[in-house]
């Protein structure tokens, strides 16, 4: 084997008995999956508002110019938006570029729809002779590139919570990152024992977080890890590292764990590519991470997802079809995108992204920007429907799904359907492009559960959340047992299952 590999990674165990509850079950990975036949995976990807950017560099503080001397523009990287659900508003934390007086303002916006977006006036900081403005915070040095309201914390002046990065005289070699409290995500300071990791072995640059986790009850971040658990690039006779993600816990967002490698370029991945940042929320029983791709050779990225049960080991949901891809040429995200991690409002998946007009490097040209084409850096929008993140997709050829034994609470069953669009005027009998979806119930084995066949089951024929149901059967006598799912499904995908009441 050229790639240098030997042996195939060992999988994790999957249990025999699945135990769902009433907790509803995406397919963001095979766990339900036992069979499954004419049957692919489906990735959705999210569409970019029409109007975008969402935030650009329109007032005076936010006119830092780079090495071409064209304005920079406003950028997020890391966890930076958040939607509030005591003020029912959508929080941003944002960085302008480096100014003419050497100091990076951190900057505050809101809205009231996610689409438009206010700078509050603070009347904190004083920007030539005025506090008429939304900055928080100016430095040379520190730059804070997560925030995270954090209500569990006990302490009210540590509500909120961010975390960035301190160089010191030199890069990746002194400083480490850093933490900043906020009793309500404007007025902050900083922690006075920063920084609270030492660039090093646990941490090179650019951290992410995720927050606060509530199923392993700790704090979790994203360090991105340098000498010696990184892959030393070698024959360049320096420290330098193949970017890799690693994984960090803390009870207090103080103490961290030493960095464990969670994520790093392997066998299959092209040779030019690194894994430049990673963001992720908890969504239901699972975590969905956003995995930014680095394609050295282009010096661009594009966004992909995977899925984890645990929030260490993680799933491609697909690694050949992006997430979230660059624009075209000359297109304000033309370069490259950093997204914050899902937020789940209104029946929206609301992804917002630092968008980057050139490539990551030197010279941003590369990727088609021309000089006066307006900032590099600005700040976008993309959204796709509540549960859309993937599923299982049959076509013309009737497909067919069988699950793995699963135990459930409750006495019905509904299905989310994504159907297929049609050629034509639907008729009374399928066509080769209808949806068509019915479900048999078994028992552990795969043998028939009487009146829980596929001729009593209902028909679906269109798209939507839908309730099965056997002739009127109550699914409560089965509740408790051990069961299989079978799923004959043509022309759509298949979102999501879920027991309930």
């Amino acid at each position: 084997m050229q790639d240098g590999s030997l042996f195939d990674k060992a999988t994790l165990a999957t249990p025999g008995i699945v135990d769902v509850g009433n907790r509803k079950q995406l397919f963001l990975d095979d766990l339900l999956v036992d069979e499954a036949s004419r049957i692919s995976r489906f990735i959705y990807r999210p569409d970019k508002y029409p109007a975008n950017p969402v935030l650009t560099a329109q007032e005076p503080w936010e006119m830092g110019r780079n090495r071409s001397g064209n304005i920079a523009g406003v950028e997020i990287t890391g966890q930076t938006v958040l939607f509030d659900e005591d003020e029912q508003i959508f929080k941003m934390w944002y960085l302008g570029w480096i100014l003419d007086d050497g100091l990076r303002p951190w900057c505050y916006a809101t809205s009231s729809n996610g689409y438009d977006w206010e700078r509050p006036c603070l009347g904190i900081y004083e920007f030539k002779g005025s506090t008429d403005n939304n900055i928080m915070f100016a430095s040379a040095d520190p730059s804070y590139f997560n925030v995270i309201k954090d209500p569990q914390d006990p302490d009210p002046q540590r509500r909120y919570k961010a975390q960035g990065e301190i160089e010191g005289p030199i890069s990746n070699t002194t400083g480490g990152a850093i933490n900043a409290y906020s009793p309500d995500g404007v007025h902050w300071t900083e922690h006075p024992g920063n920084p609270v990791v030492n660039h090093g072995p646990n941490f090179a640059d650019a951290s992410t977080v995720l927050g606060w986790d509530p199923k392993r009850q700790k704090y979790v971040g994203y360090f991105r890890p340098g000498h010696p658990l990184a892959h030393e690039i070698d024959g360049i006779g320096r420290h330098r590292h193949i970017r890799t993600i690693g994984y960090s816990e803390s009870d207090d967002f103080e103490e961290w764990t030493p960095t464990r490698i969670m994520l790093a370029p392997d066998h299959l991945s092209r040779v030019d590519h690194q894994f430049m940042q990673f963001t992720a929320s908890i969504y239901g029983d699972f975590y969905v991470g956003f995995l930014m791709l680095h394609q050295t050779h282009e010096q661009t990225w594009e966004t992909f997802l995977l899925s984890s049960r645990d929030g260490f080991h993680w799933t491609w949901v697909d690694r050949h079809v992006p997430f979230l891809s660059y624009g075209q040429l000359g297109s304000y995200d033309a370069g490259y995108m950093t997204p914050s991690g899902p937020i789940l409002h209104d029946g929206t998946i609301w992804v917002y992204y630092g968008a980057f007009r050139g490539a990551h490097g030197y010279d941003p040209v590369k990727r088609g920007r021309a000089a006066g084409d307006g900032p590099n850096m600005s700040i976008a929008l993309a959204t796709l429907p509540e549960d859309r993140w993937s599923g299982l997709l049959a076509g013309p050829n009737q497909g067919l799904l069988i699950t793995k034994p699963l135990i459930f609470n409750g006495s019905r069953l509904k299905l989310d359907i994504d159907a297929s669009v049609t050629h034509g005027k639907p008729e009374q009998i399928p066509a080769f492009d209808e949806c068509d979806v019915r479900v048999a119930i078994a028992d552990q084995s795969g043998l028939s559960i009487s009146g829980f066949d596929f001729e009593h089951s209902t028909r679906i024929r269109s798209g939507g959340i839908h309730e099965i149901s056997w002739d009127g059967k109550n699914l409560r006598r089965l509740q408790g047992e051990a069961v299989r799912l079978r799923v004959e499904m043509r022309n759509c995908c298949l979102c999501s299952l879920e027991f309930f009441e």
